[in-house]
């Protein structure tokens, strides 16, 4: 029994040791390994999310998101009005012109900034929904739909404009350049003379007017009498 408990005792200790250092290993490792920084993670451009950058001023916010509008607007002034994706093309590129704005942070949302983006989100719902009306064939949906997106156009610019924007708001029409001009090279019809002066069509000819009768070269008239005076 004497030596059982001997035995015992020996297989005990070793065990003991081999716990500790098990222990004593773990605890090397985690703090060899623990000045190792977590890997930052990436935007959606590839580049390091740098934590704690300042948001944009109202300037610095007016400036990007005019660049971004300028090139929606360039976008949608280069589409064939005549294609028949036209309206889903704009509708495209007007969705993915308010995802841009969106995602650039403003130090300050004011209440006009608010009520911008409304309006641009506006727009967009009504392109999509004239764009449903126009693949059924639904003229009557497809009116009430520019309807709403003219409405919408005009609420955003005027927001735009007073924000400080100089692009934004300022939409264009498929086939339209940036001065309001046709973008697809077309010439403007020709006006008429603004010092010509135009006669309107009442319908009703001219009245017929008897010339004079020609007191040279014509017979005499005649007397009481019948007979020619002399």
């Amino acid at each position: 029994m004497a030596e059982m408990d001997i035995y015992m005792r020996r297989r005990l200790v070793a065990l003991g040791g081999l716990v500790l250092f098990f222990i004593f290993f773990v605890l090397l490792v985690k703090s060899c390994g623990g000045d190792d920084e977590p890997e930052a993670p990436l935007t959606e451009t590839g580049t390091t999310d740098q934590q704690g950058s300042a948001p944009l001023t109202q300037a610095q916010f007016i400036e990007q998101a005019d660049a971004i509008c300028a090139e929606a607007n360039a976008a949608v002034g280069r589409l064939d009005p005549t294609a028949e994706d036209a309206t889903q093309d704009e509708f495209q590129i007007t969705r993915q012109e308010l995802n841009s704005i969106r995602s650039l942070d403003v130090e300050r949302r004011s209440n006009t900034l608010r009520q911008f983006l409304s309006q641009l989100e506006d727009v967009v719902t009504a392109l999509e929904s004239k764009q449903t009306a126009i693949q059924r064939g639904d003229t009557v949906a497809e009116g009430e739909a520019q309807l709403a997106l003219d409405t919408a156009e005009a609420e955003a610019r005027e927001l735009g404009d007073e924000y400080g924007f100089r692009d934004c708001g300022q939409f264009l029409d498929a086939g339209q350049a940036p001065d309001g001009t046709d973008a697809t090279g077309g010439v403007a019809p020709e006006t008429t003379d603004p010092g010509a002066t135009v006669t309107p069509e009442t319908g009703t000819p001219p009245a017929e007017t008897t010339p004079p009768p020609d007191d040279t070269g014509g017979a005499p008239p005649a007397d009481d009498t019948g007979g020619i005076t002399p």
